[in-house]
């Protein structure tokens, strides 16, 4: 199997069955595509990527949880398991129900990987529902066009069928969840376990919905996105050698927001900020509250 098929299972790993978009509990399922932790006067809501589902957000939810905020973790593609439109916009018009249901307002949302690319959206289009937005280890997605979304990837459902096949297709995901980290030691069994299982044993319904990625068009240009934006965003960028980190063109997208745009880096960490530096993660999302309040003003851009 080719490294680009391994990112590829990566890529799919959490892309696994659900219930109706609109239960939150999700019921019958072990895999919730939403979780309500914590609570507080301020909110954070937590929007996964490709990988990790909200399983992936534990650690920095309990950081969160314990610094007295109410935290919300969606996994918008578990969302859109079964959908036609998997675009980011209406990846985030499923989040903002799921926002709208819960009655929140103002709220901090945090997206890694491909999650950036639907927070994005979410607050370009529904501005009274963000106040702040924070991406991790990515920059302004245009949209879920990759090589790794190719028809290679229609071979892994026959693959997990023959022995032995889930056995590999689990040690490249591990495989690739290992390249793309700056520190491994948050991989332990229970972690690959989340990460690995749902993707193996909701195979078919997973890769379908990674091919309708692919093919996914965007109803509006990234630039045209990031210029109905009215809200900082802070960049936080693993520092160590990783696989799965943002391409240059993503950063250079955000540069149109100014002074609301703000790129820190964090030593020896990876793709998985909130994974392999959870404490120092939940600091950066917390901490700047003053500058938040300062950047958000008319005229700042």
């Amino acid at each position: 199997m080719s490294p680009a098929l391994t990112r590829a299972l990566v890529a799919a790993g959490m892309l696994v069955a659900t219930s109706s978009p609109e239960v939150l509990a999700q019921r019958g399922h072990d895999v919730p595509a939403v979780r309500v932790a914590g609570q507080g006067p301020e909110t954070f809501v937590l929007l996964s990527g490709l990988v990790g589902g909200v399983a992936g957000f534990r650690r920095l939810e309990a950081q969160l949880a314990e610094q007295n905020r109410r935290v919300i973790s969606i996994d918008p593609y578990l969302l859109s398991i079964d959908s036609a439109d998997v675009t980011f916009a209406a990846l985030a018009r499923r989040v903002d129900r799921v926002l709208d249901w819960l009655g929140v307002t103002s709220v901090r949302v945090v997206g890694h990987a491909h999650g950036a690319g639907v927070a994005l959206r979410l607050a370009a289009n529904d501005p009274q529902r963000v106040a702040a937005l924070y991406f991790l280890d990515v920059g302004a997605l245009a949209n879920h066009h990759s090589p790794i979304f190719s028809s290679s990837l229609r071979l892994v459902p026959v693959i997990a069928r023959i022995p032995g096949g889930r056995g590999f297709i689990r040690r490249r995901m591990i495989q690739g969840l290992e390249e793309s980290a700056g520190r491994r030691e948050w991989l332990d069994q229970n972690t690959e376990r989340a990460y690995t299982q749902p993707m193996l044993d909701g195979v078919d319904r997973a890769i379908a919905l990674a091919l309708r990625l692919g093919r996914a068009e965007e109803p509006d240009s990234v630039a045209v996105v990031i210029s109905r934006l009215t809200v900082p965003v802070t960049v936080l960028l693993g520092d160590a050698p990783h696989t799965a980190g943002p391409e240059q063109p993503e950063l250079v997208a955000l540069e149109p927001l100014g002074s609301l745009l703000r790129v820190e880096h964090m030593a020896g960490v990876g793709h998985f900020p909130h994974e392999e530096a959870p404490a120092e993660t939940a600091r950066w999302l917390i901490a700047p509250r003053s500058q938040i309040i300062a950047q958000h003003t008319p005229g700042a851009r």
